[in-house]
């Protein structure tokens, strides 16, 4: 049977959820005629480059938040094992890493994905494989103007012939510069480092072939 999400019942979801998740996103999905609460955002926000993030997931079914435990979800609803049965993909352009989802100690239906951000740029993190015998393929993507107030959206949108979108709002950033975030000097990235170490070597080997090429016409003025 078919449910469709109330006001009150998102009200209840988003009450069910620690302040960290209010800057993710969430979307509410009906998969196989269930209706599946997704959080979706980066661990540690603000996220800096060269430092450890990660995706943070958590899924809830709607409705299902005052029902007991049982195989499937914990008390309140937040459904378990997908460890086992979705990934997730990073996707920045045309670079892509597929990573395992790991569990959060001690949070039914929480999942995590550490990884460090080398660049500036944005995220897509695309959750896939199966909920409950059904396929998904779901993806997510950071705001580059950051935690911004994203307007509701309760459009029904088609994923495929089992799954549809009935609702999003919020947003999660994207990776920022290290050096918005250094003090008391600003924080180069280690890609920077390496440039400028290559920089070094260069001139550092430039210099020793001129040193080289020096000492040459010297030995070759003495020997005239």
């Amino acid at each position: 049977m078919k449910r469709f999400i109330t006001g009150g019942a998102l009200a209840a979801l988003v009450a069910l959820l620690p302040a960290s998740a209010l800057a993710h996103e969430h979307q509410i999905f009906e998969i196989n005629g269930e209706e599946y609460g997704f959080v979706v955002g980066s661990l540690n926000e603000p996220v800096t480059v060269d430092d450890k993030t990660g995706v943070d997931l958590r899924v809830t079914l709607v409705g299902h938040e005052g029902m007991p435990a049982n195989d499937h979800h914990a008390a309140g609803g937040a459904v378990m094992g997908l460890q086992d049965t979705l990934k997730v993909e990073l996707i920045a352009g045309d670079q892509r890493k597929i990573l395992p989802l790991g569990t959060v100690y001690n949070t039914p239906g929480s999942y995590k994905a550490p990884f460090y951000p080398t660049v500036a740029t944005t995220l897509t993190y695309r959750v896939f494989g199966e909920i409950d015998g059904t396929p998904v393929d779901l993806s997510f993507t950071c705001n580059p103007a950051g935690h911004a107030v994203a307007p509701e959206d309760k459009t029904r949108v088609p994923i495929s012939d089992k799954v549809f979108r009935t609702h999003k709002s919020g947003a999660f950033g994207c990776p920022t510069e290290k050096a918005d975030m250094g003090f008391p000097e600003p924080s180069a990235s280690v890609i920077e480092l390496q440039d400028e170490a290559g920089s070094s070597a260069v001139v550092s080997y430039g210099a020793g072939v001129i040193a080289i090429l020096a000492l040459l016409l010297g030995f070759t003025r003495r020997r005239s």
